[in-house]
């Protein structure tokens, strides 16, 4: 009798602790007292039940402590494989949706920090369309005033405005589409259309700063496998990097290739961004791919690091070519084929 006062006095501390656990309120606290509960308390319960009947002459069987012992180990081993395991798969996901969430967000934040550098360019792109459309409608208004307006003239006048309308258009749906939330959605792409997003956001940069662009495509380059807007991302960082790195340069020097070539071997397509700038120290070639390192003033340091994120996303390659003083930098990147 003294022995199974005992064992209830213990299944009540076991209790009481649990329910003063539980009410702390804590997920953690709660998963606790539940561990106590069903680990300890109930297989306890269950033996002393068992003993008490056996002891009674209720239940014929022998007298033991296995029902105690395997029911708590069983428990435990449930709570441990199903409950701690699958916590920890939850929390593994959880996280990894915060991590590829918190790229999205800096990924985001780079290309509307590299709007905002190109902004002046952008609006000076910007208005040359505007005031062509101005003047042309002003040579149509004066044509009207004569006395047999000349249709023919009238009719490539208006080809004009919407030549002129069309290029404000894309300038701004261009910018538009890589300024905002994006996810990456993989579908096959020319990489002259990548090549020509970028130019058109660069342009009046490259223009202002006396930097020469220069294409060096392969013909009939096969279509890569890729989202256009984040890769968009990758190229535009690349060539404002080098308009920013010639600048320097004295005007017939500051120029800068874009090449894109395929590689038949290995079934990716490589772009290369090479430009004629103070190129890259040695010391700093492996440094500049890492977060929020930068040898800008303004820069927030994430360009080249997100780039290679998106690269390795799209299962390819992005590096530097190590080169020697005033060569200038080489950036490359691969894409698979579609």
């Amino acid at each position: 009798m003294f022995a199974l006062s005992s064992l209830f006095l213990v299944m009540a501390y076991l209790i009481d602790t649990a329910a003063r656990r539980w009410r702390k309120g804590g997920p953690d606290s709660r998963r606790k007292a539940l561990a106590v509960i069903l680990g300890i308390a109930l297989p306890l319960f269950s033996g002393i039940v068992y003993a008490h009947l056996v002891l009674s002459g209720v239940l014929q069987a022998p007298l033991s402590n296995l029902l105690w012992f395997l029911g708590a180990l069983l428990v435990m081993v449930y709570l441990v494989m199903v409950y701690e395991l699958g916590r920890d798969i939850i929390a593994k996901k959880r996280a990894q949706l915060e991590l590829t969430e918190l790229r999205e967000r800096l990924a985001r934040a780079e290309r509307v920090s590299a709007l905002g550098q190109l902004a002046s360019a952008l609006a000076h792109e910007l208005i040359q369309p505007l005031t062509a459309t101005m003047a042309n409608v002003g040579a149509a208004q004066m044509e009207l005033e004569e006395a047999k307006p000349n249709i023919e003239e009238l009719r490539a006048i208006l080809n004009d405005i919407e030549r002129d309308d069309q290029r404000a258009v894309d300038i701004i749906t261009h910018m538009r589409q890589f300024s905002r939330r994006h996810a990456i959605d993989m579908q096959p792409l020319a990489v002259e259309d990548l090549v020509q997003d970028v130019l058109s956001l660069v342009h009046a940069e490259a223009t202002a700063k006396h930097a020469m662009l220069v294409l060096v495509m392969q013909p009939e380059l096969p279509r890569v496998l890729g989202d256009r807007v984040h890769l968009s991302q990758v190229l535009l960082n690349l060539v404002v990097n080098s308009i920013h790195a010639v600048e320097s340069r004295p005007i017939g020097e500051s120029g800068i290739v874009i090449e894109a070539k395929a590689d038949d071997a290995s079934g990716e397509v490589e772009l290369a961004v090479r430009d004629s700038g103070p190129g890259i120290p040695d010391n700093l070639a492996d440094e500049i791919f890492k977060p929020f390192f930068t040898t800008k003033s303004n820069g927030m340091g994430m360009g080249l690091a997100l780039s290679r994120t998106i690269i390795e996303a799209h299962s390819g390659r992005l590096w530097t070519d190590r080169m020697t003083g005033q060569d200038g930098a080489v950036f490359r990147f691969t894409l698979k084929r579609a």
